[in-house]
């Protein structure tokens, strides 16, 4: 799919999970856990895929796990971790807890890729910004660097610095789909949601 294109995959799986309770990325959905579910998604479109997390807790996947150099500082640092370790011109990076998102997403993220010159290509629906499923070129890992060693550990805060391409809720209805697919689980109560939403899709 990435075509001549070279992509390096990485899934955000740091978070604490404080509101479930549990490591959110050993949460089963349909029989797999969320953090293997976002590995397989990304697998078939990039060259390779990481973990950005802790070491010792996601060895399961046999996958890389890259640890952050900034513990504590959140997805932003994890982002610039792995900014910092591709080989690849872009990076998709994907949180862990959108199980909602599938391969017409990631299309879609590489064809945009494929064919901008900003620094990233991110979606912003009538929610907000959707930092954590989408693509950063590589040499935006200058403008986050400069970002985190101000104090910065917002994603949203560091978007004013890059050129953006964003992918708006237009853009994801032509491509069959809608602002749904960003539904994150943190909750117990998301968890049986998410699985009602799956469900819809193959009736």
């Amino acid at each position: 799919m990435s075509g001549s294109l070279c992509l390096n995959g990485f899934v955000l799986a740091g978070g604490r999970s404080t509101r479930l309770g549990v490591d959110k990325a050993r949460v089963e959905i349909e029989g797999v856990s969320l953090l293997l579910r976002t590995v397989n998604l990304l697998k078939p479109y990039v060259d390779s895929v990481a973990v950005l997390g802790p070491a010792g807790r996601f060895e399961f996947t046999h996958e890389p796990i890259i640890q952050d150099r900034w513990p504590g500082k959140g997805p932003l640092a994890a982002m610039l971790t792995g900014l910092e370790r591709m080989t690849g011109e872009w990076g998709i990076f994907i949180a862990c807890d959108l199980p909602l998102v599938d391969g017409r997403f990631i299309e879609l993220l590489i064809r945009r890729v494929a064919a901008s010159k900003p620094d990233a290509v991110v979606p912003r629906t009538t929610g907000g910004w959707q930092p954590l499923c989408a693509a950063y070129r590589r040499s935006s890992a200058r403008q986050i660097r400069e970002a985190i060693e101000e104090g910065e550990t917002a994603i949203i805060r560091i978007l004013p610095r890059l050129q953006v391409d964003v992918i708006t809720p237009e853009d994801l209805a032509i491509a069959g789909m809608d602002e749904a697919i960003f539904e994150n689980l943190n909750s117990p109560e998301d968890r049986e949601r998410v699985l009602g939403l799956l469900a819809a899709r193959v009736q």
